[in-house]
This record gives structure tokens, C-alpha cells and sequence, in this order.
């Protein structure tokens, strides 16, 4: 009686808000999860700097813009996997940019790299044989060279922002614009590079 009181009690979601807790929220939940697992395990001295980048882009910032962003029907579409895999290209973009600015004497000198090949493989990114976008997924994560974030971002007139050609692929993944995948993580770069300097 009680479990069928409880039942009746829960609010019922939305379809949208249903495809925004299945293709957005649990396959970011799992990221942040293993990220973390690995984080404690084997690179605690940049726990506080992966504590904000992931407080930000994968809880603040990206649900919010994909949520505002993208209609019904887009987001009944977006693929959990190829959300992960923009969060896990980012996140690897901010670990290298910071590989040579942190004191990290005891870590491997491609340690940025491991570090997402273990997550890539411990949240099975490229394993579903359905998912259409593999190749292209597998060429994104192949790409050794770090992103470009030097051109500055004016808040007041963000239309003249030049935007990198990095972001085109990133943002066709999930469905955004490519100004949106910059803004989204220049800033947290120009932060946490600051307080690296």
C-alpha cells in the first residue's frame, strides 16, 4: 500500500523532459562517474580543476544550452554517446591545455591521453553497433592537436567572435552551433589557465 502510495506521489515527466534525462542527463552522470573513479585513483592533484571544469560544462553550462537550444524533436533524437563524447573531447582539450602548466612530475608525459582513452573505454563510447556516427566519432577522438581558444570572446557583441573550426564537427554531434561549443568552453579555459599562470 504504501509502495502504490509512493507511486502515485512521484511527478510524472514530461516526454521532453524524459529524453533530457536519457540522452543528456544519465550518459552524463556516467562520465562524470568514471571521470571521477580515475581522478581519485590516479590524478588527485588535479582534482579541484576537474571538480570546476566538470561543475560547469557538464552540469551547469551544457544541459542548460541543449536544453534551450534544441527542439522536441532534435532532442528525442540527440544520442547519449555522441553527448559524452563532446563532453569527453573538451574535457581532454582542458587536460592538455593544462599538461604543461600543472606540476604533474610523477604523471606519464601523455598522461591527457590515457586518461580519456581509460574513460572512453570504461563508458564503452564506441561500442554500440547501431550508432551511425563511429567513424566519425573515432576520427574526432584520433585528433592529436589542441583546440584553438585565443580569440577572445567580446560578452557585449558576441557576433564578432571568430569561431574556430574546430568546434563545426563537436557541435554537429549534438545538434548546436559551433559558436555555442566555443562559448561554452573558452571561458572555463580562460579561467582555469589563469589561475595555472
Amino acid at each position: 500500500m504504501l509502495g502504490l502510495l509512493k507511486k502515485q506521489s512521484e511527478p510524472t515527466l514530461s516526454e521532453r523532459d524524459l529524453n533530457g534525462r536519457n540522452h543528456v542527463g544519465y550518459p552524463t552522470m556516467q562520465l562524470s562517474r568514471e571521470i571521477d573513479k580515475l581522478v581519485k585513483a590516479k590524478y588527485a592533484p588535479i582534482k579541484r580543476i576537474v571538480k570546476f571544469y566538470i561543475a560547469m560544462l557538464f552540469f551547469k553550462w551544457g544541459p542548460s544550452v541543449i536544453n534551450t537550444t534544441l527542439s522536441d524533436e532534435q532532442l528525442a533524437n540527440l544520442s547519449g554517446r555522441n553527448v559524452q563524447m563532446v563532453y569527453l573531447l573538451l574535457f581532454r582539450d582542458m587536460l592538455r591545455h593544462i599538461s604543461s602548466l600543472a606540476k604533474l612530475k610523477h604523471f606519464a608525459e601523455d598522461w591527457p591521453e590515457q586518461f580519456a582513452q581509460e574513460i572512453l573505454e570504461n563508458c564503452n563510447m564506441l561500442s554500440d553497433s547501431d550508432d551511425v556516427d563511429i567513424a566519425k566519432k573515432e576520427a574526432l577522438f584520433a585528433n592529436t592537436q589542441l583546440f584553438d581558444i585565443d580569440n577572445t570572446i567580446d560578452p557585449d557583441h558576441l557576433e564578432n567572435t571568430v569561431i574556430p573550426d574546430w568546434t563545426i564537427p563537436l557541435a554537429e554531434l549534438i545538434m548546436l552551433k559551433p559558436a555555442t561549443i566555443y562559448h561554452c568552453h573558452h571561458p572555463l579555459m580562460a579561467v582555469i589557465l589563469k589561475k595555472k599562470k
